[in-house]
C-alpha cells in the first residue's frame, strides 16, 4: 500500500488505519468470548476441564431473541467499524471498541438474553445445521 502513496506521512496514516481496522476485526471476533467472561468470571477458570452439563435445548423463544439480538449486534459492529476507520489514534480506537462492546452487551440484554446464553446459541449455530435452519426461519 505504502509504495502507492506519495509521502511517508500518508503511508503512516494508512498503516495506522489498517492496524486499527485489524484490531477491531479481532475485537469483533473475540467480543462474544469477552462478553461471556465479563458475565461469568468463572468461565475462564474452567478452561481445559470437560463440560459436565449438557447444553440446554434452544427454545423457539430464545432463538427468536437471539436472532433479534444478533441483528442489533451486527448493526452496532458495522457502525463502529466504519467509525474506527476514521480515527487517527489508538486511544480513540480503544475507546470506540469499549463503547461498541457495551452497546453489544446492552443490545443482547434488551432482547431478554444474558450474554452467556447468547454466546452459547451463537456457538451452537456454527455446528448445528438444524439450529441454523430454525434461526433462518426466524429472520
Amino acid at each position: 500500500m505504502c509504495w502507492v502513496t506519495s509521502t511517508k506521512e500518508k503511508c503512516m496514516t494508512t498503516l495506522k488505519k489498517l492496524t486499527i481496522a485489524m484490531g477491531f476485526a479481532s475485537f469483533a471476533i473475540a467480543a462474544p468470548v469477552a462478553m461471556a467472561q465479563a458475565q461469568d468470571p468463572a468461565a475462564g477458570q474452567q478452561y481445559g476441564q470437560p463440560e459436565q452439563q449438557a447444553a440446554a435445548p434452544v427454545s423457539d423463544a430464545d432463538l427468536q431473541k437471539f436472532v433479534s439480538a444478533e441483528s442489533k449486534v451486527n448493526e452496532i459492529r458495522d457502525d463502529f467499524s466504519q467509525r474506527l476507520g476514521q480515527v487517527d489514534n489508538q486511544e480513540e480506537a480503544q475507546s470506540l471498541q469499549l463503547e461498541a462492546q457495551e452497546k453489544m452487551v446492552e443490545a443482547v440484554q434488551d432482547e431478554g438474553l444474558d450474554v452467556g446464553r447468547y454466546n452459547e446459541i451463537a456457538t451452537r449455530i456454527q455446528t448445528d445445521p438444524e439450529l441454523q435452519q430454525r434461526a433462518q426461519q426466524h429472520n
